[in-house]
């Protein structure tokens, strides 16, 4: 290696171990990026449009977020499932051809 390289890279490891400092001190907040959204915050979204107002089976649910969320049907099920535990949506059952269904409302 030049003298040349071994100086630049010292100056990179000066300059990362004072900003290590500084985060470890406390002055300086370490911002953590936001990822794309998960599926639950989808699921949310279309909450507060008001998608929910009128009871919808997890199947509706499914094609209203496919096409802006690309994931399988068992995902939005259990998703749906853990809202209601988080008390983000109610359950309720409605009778489509004969047959009991569960329902999501808000």
């Amino acid at each position: 290696m030049k003298a040349k390289d071994l100086e630049q890279i010292n100056k990179i490891l000066k300059d990362h171990e004072r900003r290590l400092t500084l985060i470890e001190k406390g002055k300086v907040d370490v911002k953590v990026k936001g990822g794309k959204k998960s599926l639950s915050k989808h699921i949310i979204e279309l909450r507060d449009q008001g998608s929910f107002k009128e009871p919808i089976t997890s199947e509706e649910v499914y094609k209203k977020i496919a096409s802006i969320y690309s994931c399988d049907f068992s995902r939005v099920k259990v998703e749906l499932g853990r809202l209601l535990k988080r008390r983000e949506l109610r359950k309720a059952s409605k009778l489509i051809n004969g047959k009991k269904y569960i329902v999501y409302v808000w």
